[in-house]
């Protein structure tokens, strides 16, 4: 890349952004993946699923492009793209550059211990089977293998279906881990977010760089704090979004048709705003 020429960045959470909250289908983003393909902006998944789970998607996709999992815990960058190291805290995994911004699951479960030990019916998604988290999710049992290999995060819920009080989240900050409440559960993790996350990736590039930046519920607000275009797909986890940003694009549609349509809109602002 050269070091003149701004480089426009599609960032995008998956579940109810990007992927439809219940069945997960995508169907009709691929015209517009493919349009961001002709004027060469990556398509950038920044998401609460893990590695496993992301790579399958980009292979359904066929996007060659960065990604961030589990809730800003780790970035990823193809050494295909970047042939050096993006951070002097990068190591490679396979074909990828690996920067560890948080937590491994098993300091985690360290820290967590006492918590578990006096929780009576908490489920942990890295416990479950597939076939476990199959039900909890409606992802297929081959989806949820992949969906129960955490790395850097812990998501949570009640075996009652109850949301989790704010006793229980404080007793969790209280051992240095945070939390984010998703679609589904509520995520434990270290220090890190996604937008933090974002700051990792943009260092990566040698040209300056932009950013469109999609979201649906409140675990995506750090993110598109930072975007210069944000963009909220409609969702019933909007509101307690909505309280945190200022002035965000909302779509009218939900996931995965408003993924297009705050696609579009965004493309439609680019030439107005001003290169560096």
């Amino acid at each position: 890349m050269t070091q003149d020429k701004l480089q426009w960045l599609v960032i995008t959470d998956l579940d109810g952004t990007f992927l439809n909250h219940h069945d997960y289908s995508f169907q009709s983003c691929l015209p517009t993946l493919e349009k961001l393909n002709s004027l060469k902006i990556p398509v950038i998944f920044n998401t609460s699923k893990t590695y496993r789970e992301t790579i399958e998607l980009q292979k359904q996709l066929n996007i060659r492009a960065p990604f961030i999992v589990e809730n800003g815990s780790a970035v990823y960058f193809p050494v295909s793209q970047f042939s050096e190291k993006p951070t002097q805290k990068a190591t490679q995994r396979e074909q990828y550059w690996q920067v560890i911004t948080g937590e491994t699951l098993s300091a985690i479960h360290n820290k967590m211990a006492d918590i578990f030990r006096q929780t009576p019916g908490l489920i942990q998604l890295s416990k479950c089977t597939p076939e476990e988290a199959s039900k909890l999710t409606g992802l297929t049992a081959s989806e949820a293998a992949n969906a129960i290999a955490r790395e850097f995060s812990e998501p949570l819920m009640k075996e009652n279906g109850e949301m989790f009080d704010q006793s229980f989240i404080c007793e969790i900050n209280e051992t240095g881990l945070t939390t984010l409440q998703g679609g589904r559960f509520l995520h434990v993790l270290g220090d890190c977010d996604k937008g933090k996350a974002i700051e990792i990736l943009a260092c990566g590039y040698s040209a300056p760089v932009k950013t469109i930046v999609l979201g649906d519920s409140a675990n995506d607000a750090a993110m598109l704090m930072q975007a210069d275009i944000p963009i909220v797909v409609k969702s019933p986890g909007n509101n307690s979004l909505l309280q945190q940003l200022s002035s965000p694009y909302i779509t009218t549609s939900t996931a995965p048709e408003g993924w297009s349509e705050g696609i579009d809109y965004a493309l439609h602002k680019i030439p107005e705003e001003p290169t560096p």
